[in-house]
């Protein structure tokens, strides 16, 4: 599969789709700043006053439609600009999935007619469906208007004929493949067909280079994926998330969260997700049989599972715990197990879990007929916040049954993979117009009650919504009632994600979304803090938390998420609860890139239940071993760290870091030695709120003015003395400073006084200490350490710039931020060593000679050249 020409064609696919659908809005007289005026000219015609176009027939009915929809939405959000560009996108999202659809079951021969749409089997630039048309079902269905102005357009070349009678039937088609597909092929409104400007005759169009994509990466016979699907929807929003990034700390949109936070995840991750939580639970259930003789990994080899890891071999008590709890799997039927997806995106881990169940059930005497409805009805759950993801994940698990069964797109079967909803127009009063009969009519309202309000803000909160305590089957009761009422069908949608939300799963596997709460609006981060105050900080941590709770006892919690709640303060109360109460069965830990962004990242396989003493399985995959678009042949990777031990060995760090790496050594040594704390105070300095203004380079300014003072600021990695190049405006002891709004003059009694200061951001893996001399002020970027009673800066510096405090930051801060509080935990031993301290006073310095060598430093006097 070629990523790149993908890439190439989405991105420009959106583009112009974008700029189709503008300039036809503009011959509408439609524009992002104003609606114009028409004039009516007969009964079926208009005219645009500004423009002098003229449209007749339907068209006028459309344009009328149009006009009302982009005013409903200006009205919901108070922003023309807003309103205009949400109905452009959609609009352009809509066709742009019905394209790529298309063009996958055109070319694995899954479309009714049995007759290319978008191209022909023999070469020729016209589709298949035109050249054929008059013999087709599609013709046969047309009224006789419109066979009338089919023939019309047959026997007209010109350009305009031929784009005309495309378009009529390709959405002649789209509305036909409702009846198979009817949550990607809906009905759409009429204005969008008005909106619809596609040409096959064009070859700078979207379908010309549509068709430049080989066919073999849609050929599911010849290699091809479904999952090309999903790349194509991760290129297609590439510039609107480089949009929202680009605007800096600004708050992030609902509209906006799932371009933001999108990311797809690379094929073999998927695979390592999906086969250490589906594959193991499987496993599980094989190995309490008594009578089994295979082994975990000869098991997982007959599946072809590359990347299955076994179980470690654990302690005596533990293994009886584990037989324990496989037994209790033993007799779970394969059509009972559940496992979802709550950030499905376009559905990629879904459908690998797709291909896996189908071996499972293979394995077990089951048609792969049968096996794909069972897969589609009872093991797969889906859910996401973007209607877009939606339908595609929704199409990608409709042609993976189509794969297996023939028929299957004619049994109105459905996926259980739906769109959180997001009730904006039914409140207690609305709900007095349903019309549904329930089994027990009260409960129902009371529990339909709690879902409207649950669903308030449900495009913003999606799967992270918790319901506890409804009666689903009451509410049930009343969904095949025919009485519908206008709310009934969104009542429905909620019942039915709400039921998703409630329910226990034997899996749970996601890449969930990743967003810094410094993004969050105003609902968002009020829900977080209520609802998920120990991992409030960024929403993957949210879902981790979430979603952990919904795994049966017997389940798995499988997450791809940042690396820092492993390592970070913010997250600590999380990682704590989760090491008190569940038990995390393996971890792959990636460098920066291996998922192609620039921060670490980690595979969790986290069991629901806690086994004390278990020994989970970790291992570290580099950015190497997943370069030059290589997958990882095999796992673990040797050379690369590599751990089997227990959890509990984490809460003995300061912390609990997720430190697998470490001696038992060294956490001992964090279990017996006191901390630097208990001999310094580490202190974190000034932040001014306007560095450009408050802070000079010493050159800068004139030598005898006494407003500004010397102050220490970070700068590139050097140990014992020196970045000392910075002063800071301190006029009347910092007055202006003081008065701004966004400063911080913490820590102020510590200013100008003798101590050692660190880098709290390192670009090496190593932290870096220097001396810093009385007579200045320290900033936030370099927090300082000042002795208590006897002890002295000679000691704490050479160990600030040892080998053991560099494993310490390494197994306490691995992700290069040396805040405070972590480094107040590294384990300290006192010491008195005349011959230590002999040479940290040269090593001083020799760092500061060389330091004041050069013409930045404060103290310069003559290159020693000179």
């Amino acid at each position: 599969m070629d990523k790149k020409l993908i890439k190439t064609f989405a991105i420009e696919a959106r583009v112009k789709l974008r700029e189709s659908v503008m300039s036809k809005l503009a011959k509408l007289g439609i524009t992002d700043e104003q609606i114009s005026e028409i004039t009516e000219i007969g009964n079926d015609t208009i005219e645009i006053k500004d423009n002098h176009e003229r449209f007749t027939g339907n068209d006028v009915k459309n344009r009328a439609k149009l006009v009302e929809e982009l005013n409903k939405r200006e009205q919901q959000t108070g922003n023309r600009q807003i309103a205009y560009d949400t109905l452009v996108e959609e609009v352009a999202y809509t066709w742009f999935n019905r394209l790529i659809a298309i063009r996958f079951m055109e070319v694995n021969d899954y479309l009714p007619e049995r007759e290319r749409v978008l191209s022909s089997e023999s070469g020729i630039k016209q589709p298949d469906i035109i050249t054929h048309l008059l013999d087709t079902e599609m013709y046969a269905e047309f009224d006789l208007a419109t066979k009338e102005r089919v023939t019309e357009l047959l026997s007209d070349s010109s350009a305009d004929a031929v784009d005309e009678l495309y378009q009529l039937v390709f959405i002649k088609q789209c509305n036909s493949l409702n009846q198979q597909l009817p949550d990607l092929f809906e009905k759409i409104n009429d204005y969008t067909e008005l909106l619809f400007t596609v040409s096959y005759i064009d070859d700078n169009g979207v379908i010309a280079s549509l068709l430049n994509i080989p066919e073999d990466a849609f050929n599911v016979d010849e290699g091809g994926q479904v999952e090309i699907i999903g790349w194509m929807y991760q290129y297609y929003n590439t510039e609107p998330k480089d949009k929202v990034f680009a605007r800096g700390s600004r708050k992030i949109r609902a509209d906006e969260i799932p371009a933001a936070t999108q990311l797809f995840t690379p094929d073999w991750i998927v695979r390592y997700m999906v086969e250490n939580s589906l594959g193991r639970y499987y496993i599980d259930q094989k190995m309490a049989n008594p009578n089994e003789t295979r082994t975990e990994k000869e098991i997982a080899d007959e599946f072809g599972w590359q990347y299955y890891l076994p179980t470690a071999e654990q302690p005596e008590d533990v293994q009886l715990q584990i037989q324990d709890e496989r037994k209790a799997k033993g007799d779970f039927a394969l059509q009972e197990l559940k496992l979802i997806d709550p950030s499905m995106g376009s559905g990629h881990i879904l459908v690998y879990a797709f291909d896996v169940f189908m071996q499972l059930y293979e394995a077990e005497g089951q048609s792969p007929r049968t096996a794909a409805e069972l897969i589609l009805k009872n093991n797969l759950f889906g859910l996401d916040i973007d209607q877009r993801a939606f339908q595609l994940a929704y199409f990608a698990l409709m042609m993976k049954g189509r794969q297996y069964s023939r028929r299957i797109l004619s049994k109105q079967l459905r996926p259980n993979v739906y769109v959180v909803p997001n009730n904006s127009e039914i409140g207690e009063a609305e709900l007095q117009l349903v019309q549904m009969q329930f089994n027990d009519q009260k409960k129902a309202l009371q529990d339909l009650l709690t879902l409207v309000e649950g669903f308030k803000n449900g495009a913003e909160l999606g799967s992270l919504i918790k319901f506890e305590g409804l009666d689903f089957e009451n509410l049930k009761s009343g969904l095949n009632n025919t009485n519908i009422s206008f709310f009934d069908q969104s009542i429905k949608e909620m019942i039915l994600v709400g039921e998703l939300l409630q329910q226990k799963y034997e899996i749970g596997i996601t890449n969930p979304p990743y967003m810094g709460s410094s993004g969050f609006g105003p609902v968002l981060s009020k829900f977080s803090k209520k609802q998920y105050p120990n991992s409030k900080s960024d929403l993957f941590a949210m879902f981790m938390e979430r979603w952990n709770k919904a795994i049966s006892c017997t389940g798995y919690n499988t997450m791809v998420t940042m690396q820092s709640w492993m390592f970070l303060t913010s997250y600590e109360s999380m990682r704590k609860s989760i090491l008190a109460t569940n038990t995390i069965a393996n971890m792959m830990h990636m460098e920066n890139m291996v998922m192609g962004i620039a921060f670490g990242t980690a595979v969790t396989i986290i069991k629901h239940n806690y086994i004390k003493g278990f020994k989970g399985t970790y291992h570290q995959i580099k950015t190497v071993d997943a370069s030059n678009n290589l997958d990882p042949t095999s796992i673990p990777i040797p050379g690369n760290r590599f751990n089997q031990i227990s959890q509990d060995a984490f809460n003995k760090i300061p912390g609990s870091p997720i430190s697998y790496w470490v001696s038992e050594n060294m956490i001992n040594l964090f279990q017996e030695q006191k901390s630097i704390s208990d001999f310094y105070d580490l202190k974190v300095g000034i932040q001014t709120g306007d560095n450009p203004l408050f802070y000079k380079k010493h050159w800068e300014i004139n030598p005898t003015c006494d407003y500004w003072v010397k102050c220490n600021k970070n700068g590139e990695y050097r140990r014992w003395y020196g970045n000392l190049d910075t002063v800071i405006f301190w006029k009347n002891n910092g007055e202006k400073i003081k008065k701004h709004k966004s400063s911080r003059p913490q820590n102020s009694d510590y200013y100008f006084r003798e101590g050692v200061a660190w880098s709290n951001i390192s670009s090496s893996a190593n932290i870096s200490a220097r001396f810093e001399n009385k007579g200045m002020i320290f900033d936030q970027t370099v927090p300082t350490i000042f002795p208590i009673d006897d002890a002295t800066l000679i000691e704490i510096i050479a160990y600030m710039n040892s080998k053991i405090a560099i494993t310490v930051a390494i197994a306490i801060s691995p992700t290069m931020h040396f805040n405070t509080g972590e480094v107040a935990k590294y384990p300290y031993i006192p010491y008195k060593d005349g011959t230590v301290n002999k040479f940290v006073k040269e090593n001083i310095k020799i760092s500061k000679d060389d330091w004041d060598s050069l013409e930045t430093s404060w103290d310069f006097k003559q290159h020693p050249l000179l």
